[in-house]
């Protein structure tokens, strides 16, 4: 299984920086190309792909549906879904609907199994309806049932996204994935001891979902600070089993040096 969070190519606060920057769509589509072209080597016969991508609403949506239109090129992966996560936090104006929502692709090489028993959420069914007969009797869907909770769905409404007064939170991780969302996907297509792939480490977060769920993860990080993050956190989650800092600087040592030449 593969679960990639690539850059979103989306300026955060209409701005370029060093670590969060936009290029061209056209350079994008093409590092696009070659990492999922990477990916597909490594790839089981019978494997998942998960793909976090972003969508500027400021830019025609982009890179989404341009993206979606390059992965007809590999004939080797099926689409199976796209799964919206809704967040419980949004930004937005007063001038348009408040975006609440981030967007992640599945595809499938070959036919590899799917545990149904991963979507099911914490909360309960409460509609009634949907008759049918069954073997000359009239049942309703609380009947026929396999659980009294509801599934996922492809609209993940159950899972709030990350911030600043939650445990697992990262300080300076833009746009970090839920620990539950790792979770969910990981369990819905892996057995313990499977192993669990993330070409973009960024926060860690699938790092540690696999630490908590006894895979066997191997992740890299092309930026240093990220990879710095992603091995400070599996250290931290190992030493004290929290899944983050919260609002608390990764870093220590940068605060402590800045406190020290307040007094110099």
């Amino acid at each position: 299984m593969i679960v990639n969070d690539p850059p979103y190519n989306v300026a955060v606060g209409n701005a370029n920086t060093n670590n969060l920057f936009k290029i061209s769509l056209e350079k994008y589509l093409d590092f696009s190309e070659k990492w999922v072209k990477n990916a597909i080597t490594i790839m089981d016969k019978n494997a998942h792909l998960y793909i976090w991508i972003g969508t500027d609403y400021k830019d025609n949506f982009q890179p989404f549906p341009d993206f979606i239109v390059m992965m007809r090129k590999f004939k080797e992966l099926r689409p199976k879904n796209f799964i919206t996560l809704r967040n419980q936090r949004g930004y937005g104006t007063q001038k348009n609907w408040m975006w609440v929502r981030q967007e992640l692709l599945y595809y499938i090489k070959g036919n590899p199994e799917f545990n149904v028993d991963a979507e099911y959420t914490d909360i309960p069914k409460i509609l009634r309806g949907y008759y049918k007969e069954i073997k000359g009797k009239i049942t309703e869907n609380f009947e026929r049932s396999k659980s009294k909770y509801i599934r996922a769905g492809n609209v993940w409404v159950d899972i709030q996204q990350v911030f600043y007064r939650m445990e697992e939170n990262v300080p300076g991780c833009y746009a970090q994935k839920p620990m539950k969302a790792i979770e969910r996907i990981i369990l819905s297509g892996s057995s313990e001891k499977d192993l669990i792939v993330d070409f973009f480490a960024h926060s860690g977060t699938t790092l540690i979902a696999g630490e908590k769920l006894k895979r066997k993860v191997y992740t890299f990080d092309i930026d240093p600070i990220f990879a710095e993050i992603t091995i400070r956190r599996l250290e931290n989650f190992r030493k004290t089993g929290k899944t983050g800092w919260q609002w608390r600087n990764p870093f220590p040592e940068i605060e402590n040096e800045a406190e020290n030449k307040r007094w110099i």
